[in-house]
């Protein structure tokens, strides 16, 4: 009985909203039957709304690149997560959600700056029977020869690091350190690779050497950069050194 009730009062009221569409009951019925469409689960997919994080990949990427730019600006110690975000154009959240805290920030970008570097090595490897005149002149003197290092502001930045034992960014700096042994290892074959028998024979250190004053003048160049003291033609000064030291006996 109670069944057949609601039936004859839901028909009622269907009669009565096709009388008058503007009855209360008739507007109510109809904004609950859009309001379900809305909640629909197959209804369509809304906009991020602002202040929600981003997990892509993409959006790691423009982390470390606004990153970069903001220690260009300002230094480490002007750093900051809230720059970042700034620059990025994101909520703090996105940075937060790839990287728990600045060292994590800083120790990542290093390695993104050493991946960049890594991907073009195969470039900049001596060629077959290449001299070390050749290789050093191609690396550091001939116009078309590139910052191959992994960028002016990526070396200044692990420089800093490095030479700030009291900071309290210990990975970053640690990456930057065991990044640096690397990059001196794959210097010390190159050399190996390019001077002459006779030369190492002389010199067993000297591929070593070499290496380490290679870092050496580009750790200089970091500091310099750093107090805004621009090196004119410090490529081509490095490159006219080497070649000098490579091919005298003067280690």
């Amino acid at each position: 009985m109670l069944l057949d009730t609601a039936n004859r009062f839901a028909a009622s009221w269907t009669i009565r909203c096709r009388l008058d569409s503007r009855s209360p009951i008739c507007l109510w019925n109809g904004a609950t039957r859009h309001n379900r469409k809305d909640q629909h689960p197959m209804s369509e997919a809304q906009p991020r709304r602002p202040g929600e994080h981003s997990t892509s990949a993409a959006t790691r990427e423009r982390i470390l690149d606004a990153t970069m730019e903001v220690a260009r600006i300002h230094g480490y110690q002007g750093t900051t997560i809230a720059r970042v975000s700034k620059e990025a154009g994101l909520p703090t959240g996105s940075v937060y959600w790839h990287f728990e805290n600045k060292d994590m920030l800083l120790a990542s970008l290093i390695d993104h700056s050493f991946k960049k570097w890594v991907e073009v090595t195969e470039t900049l490897r001596p060629h077959p029977d290449e001299t070390v005149k050749e290789h050093i002149s191609r690396l550091y003197i001939d116009p078309q020869s590139t910052r191959w290092v992994g960028g002016e502001d990526f070396w200044r930045l692990g420089v800093i690091l490095s030479l700030e034992k009291s900071v309290r960014e210990q990975v970053s700096r640690n990456r930057f350190i065991s990044i640096r042994r690397r990059i001196r290892e794959e210097f010390t074959s190159w050399f190996s690779t390019t001077l002459s028998p006779a030369a190492v024979d002389r010199n067993p250190d000297l591929p070593t050497q070499l290496a380490g004053f290679t870092l050496a003048l580009l750790d200089g160049n970091a500091i310099a950069g750093a107090s805004d003291e621009e090196i004119r033609d410090f490529s081509r000064m490095i490159g006219l050194s080497l070649i000098y030291l490579a091919s005298s006996s003067a280690l």
